[in-house]
């Protein structure tokens, strides 16, 4: 029983079959080097080409820290339970720095508003704050906003301007530091160094700049798409690319700035107003107490009153409570009625009053504390939402039903508030009966003195609110605060420069191998004697190098120069084909190939000739009757030879002819006959080879090529 073993394929072999030849393909290689080094050379000057001709783009990047604590409640005058922004605030937010109030802010602190360019050979390269010129421009035609207006340096008080509207060309001159009306825009051009001007005035009368007058809407839509926003808690990220790296910069920390101010803003716009209301009260109570004081002291000038002491303390005593209940209650009622009309007159209610109603009044706290979230929502809606959206009319509606509530809770406060009113002055006309007892003119003095205190006591209340609510304000700061700045980078992010380097170096390392690859698996030609092992099972005679002296036709060379390589080559074949020819007598050596111009008639040639020179008897036969070449290689004519022997026409001793060289005869082909196949076919050829057998020891047959014709079969 046989077992066949199992065959170990290598990597190569596995991908491109059994009969890989790493032999080959190392001589493919070598041939190939200097094709790879010019690839390689290729691919390295394309990248270095595309770094050349390609745009950079920078990268920028600054973070924002969501802070932890809140320093109003540190200082006890805030609330402690929104102290951590949860995920859904922070979103919120993250809108809010994409929306166009935030961009807003940014477009107006920088100078944005006009783009310089300066048109290079092949790139074009943003001056920003770098321009060599300035213009403050006014569009007329809007037509002209977010195209090139192209500007023209023509001294250094002179330059053109020139752009295109529906492909109509116009053109302007103008003169710096004046101003220049055309019918789409009006400028006035700045020089920006008129001394630099003089110095190298061709570098600007050579220069190609235009500028763009951009559109807020154009510039917020780039910003929302190339400002990117990224939220890791605790941090929130702001990366952008552009090509001026310190553009780039300024965009991202001047967006961090102005949010953390807009939240500032919003932060404390509650206790702005409760602040701007107590400053109105304060000034109207201070211009009161000042005339209640004023008339007080006119009273007792004119009536010479020193003291103003009561016997019936009592009833002053009562009467005094009432009349501060009644003056308490007349403060509820200004607030009441101040709460109605500001409720009635501010119907869109886009300002918060949480902070102004007082907690006494529960139920109406409530309901502005309801109104106040509301508003929030509403506003917070808008940023994405547009009004007629049916979540904001909804909350419209629910806006206006807490409204309604309010008025109707503040009417009946009111009613509550006159019911006691009237209470007290029934008491106070009691009271007020006995007291008229008394001198008129010391109860007077008690009512202006009691007036007075009592404007007195609410003022320094309002003060000491007002007090309060400025440390409130003092205290609110941002949840934010910029934990990195965006710093202008040197490298750029696009493109690569080391990776693109790299890139080229292993492009061009890879097509090599692919080219290398290609040609080894076109290859035809037969490259070393393993390959004629390895696919031909005949025997190995020997080898014959190439012989690099040009010759038009084929020849005899082995005794031109015996010790040379190729006539060593020969004697080898000679000393195998001895060990091949075991038996006696004469020998036939037949010489084919598989197309013409392999060497076939040269290796025929020059076998006869090692033979005879060995002292063998030998003679050639030019058997390839279709293109023969024997009688180049001996310089003689073809007029006769085996065409003509084998149709009777000359016999044999008249067509063999003697070489110059001892032991050597040949035979032509002789004249072309129309059936060659047919001819060497024939019992007459055979005939005519058993007779050369008895006259030479070797015969050396020169046949057509195997692979075109069937002659040599």
């Amino acid at each position: 029983m046989t077992q066949d073993k199992k065959i170990i394929l290598s990597p190569m072999q596995k991908i491109l079959g059994e009969d890989f030849n790493p032999g080959l393909l190392m001589i493919i290689a070598r041939k190939s080097l200097i094709w790879c080094v010019l690839i390689v050379l290729l691919t390295m000057s394309s990248s270095l080409l595309y770094l050349r001709y390609t745009q950079p783009m920078f990268e920028v990047g600054g973070t924002l820290m969501i802070k932890q604590e809140n320093t109003s409640t540190d200082l006890g005058i805030g609330s402690a339970s929104n102290n951590v922004l949860d995920q859904d605030q922070l979103q919120k937010n993250i809108q809010i720095m994409r929306s166009n109030v935030i961009l807003d802010r940014v477009i107006d602190n920088l100078p944005l508003e006009v783009s310089y360019f300066n048109l290079g050979q092949i790139l074009v390269e943003e001056r920003y704050k770098s321009s060599p010129f300035e213009v403050t421009p006014v569009i007329k035609n809007s037509e002209l906003y977010d195209f090139p207006i192209f500007f023209y340096f023509k001294s250094a008080r002179d330059y053109q301007i020139e752009y295109k509207i529906d492909k109509t060309k116009f053109t302007f001159n103008g003169k710096f530091n004046q101003k220049l009306s055309t019918p789409d825009i009006e400028l006035t051009a700045h020089l920006a160094a008129a001394s630099d001007f003089k110095k190298h005035p061709e570098v600007y009368l050579e220069g190609q700049y235009y500028f763009i007058v951009n559109s807020r809407a154009n510039l917020q839509k780039d910003f929302r798409a190339r400002i990117r926003i990224e939220n890791f808690p605790p941090s929130i990220m702001f990366t952008m690319q552009d090509p001026v790296p310190q553009k780039a910069s300024d965009i991202i920390n001047t967006l961090q700035e102005e949010f953390i101010k807009y939240d500032k803003e919003k932060k404390t716009e509650s206790s702005t107003l409760v602040l701007d209301f107590i400053k109105v009260q304060i000034d109207v109570l201070s211009a009161e107490l000042q005339a209640y004081e004023n008339q007080l002291k006119a009273f007792k000038i004119e009536h010479g009153l020193i003291s103003t002491g009561s016997k019936e303390a009592e009833i002053i005593n009562m009467l005094e409570d009432i009349r501060k209940d009644l003056a308490d209650l007349d403060i509820d009622d200004k607030n009441l009625n101040y709460y109605l009309d500001y409720f009635t007159q501010y119907k869109d209610s886009s300002k918060l009053l949480l902070g102004v109603v007082d907690q006494k009044y529960s139920g109406l706290f409530h309901y502005v504390d309801a109104l106040d979230r509301l508003q929030a929502d509403k506003r917070e809606k808008l940023l994405k939402l547009k009004p007629a959206n049916p979540v904001v009319i909804n909350l419209d509606k629910q806006i206006g039903e807490v409204k309604d509530n309010i008025i109707e809770n503040i009417n009946n406060s009111k009613r509550n508030l006159q019911q006691e009113k009237k209470i007290l002055n029934e008491n106070y006309d009691k009271y007020q009966k006995d007291f008229n007892e008394f001198p008129e003119l010391e109860a007077e003095y008690e009512r202006l003195n009691k007036l007075s205190d009592l404007k007195e006591k609410y003022y320094l209340m309002l003060l000491d609110r007002q007090a309060s609510y400025s440390i409130t304000l003092a205290g609110f700061v941002s949840d934010f605060v910029i934990l990195k700045k965006a710093d202008p980078p040197k490298t750029p992010v696009f493109p690569n420069v080391p990776l693109m380097k790299i890139l080229g170096i292993i492009t061009g390392i890879v097509i090599s191998f692919v080219f290398i690859l290609i040609r080894y698996l076109l290859s035809n030609k037969i490259l070393s004697i393993s390959e004629i092992d390895k696919f031909c099972n005949a025997g190995l005679i020997g080898v014959i190098p190439v012989y690099k002296k040009p010759m038009d036709v084929s020849q005899l060379v082995v005794n031109m120069n015996p010790k040379s390589v190729i006539s060593e080559a020969f004697r080898s074949i000679r000393t195998n084909l001895d060990y091949v020819f075991s038996s006696s007598g004469s020998k036939i050596v037949t010489v084919t190939s598989t197309i013409a111009g392999e060497g076939k008639t040269f290796v025929a040639v020059n076998t006869a000739g090692i033979f005879s020179v060995g002292g063998k008897k030998t003679i050639i036969l030019d058997f390839d009757l279709r293109k023969p070449r024997i009688h180049k290689a001996f310089s003689t004519e073809n007029n006769k030879g085996l065409s003509t022997i084998l149709i009777g026409k000359y016999k044999l001793d008249d067509c063999i002819k003697h070489s110059e060289w001892d032991n050597l005869d040949f035979i032509t082909s002789g004249p072309v006959p129309p059936n060659p196949a047919e001819f060497i076919m024939s019992q007459k050829c055979a005939d005519l080879i058993e007779e050369l057998k008895t006259r030479y020891d070797i015969i050396v047959m020169d046949t057509p090529p195997i692979g075109v014709v069937t002659d040599a079969l």
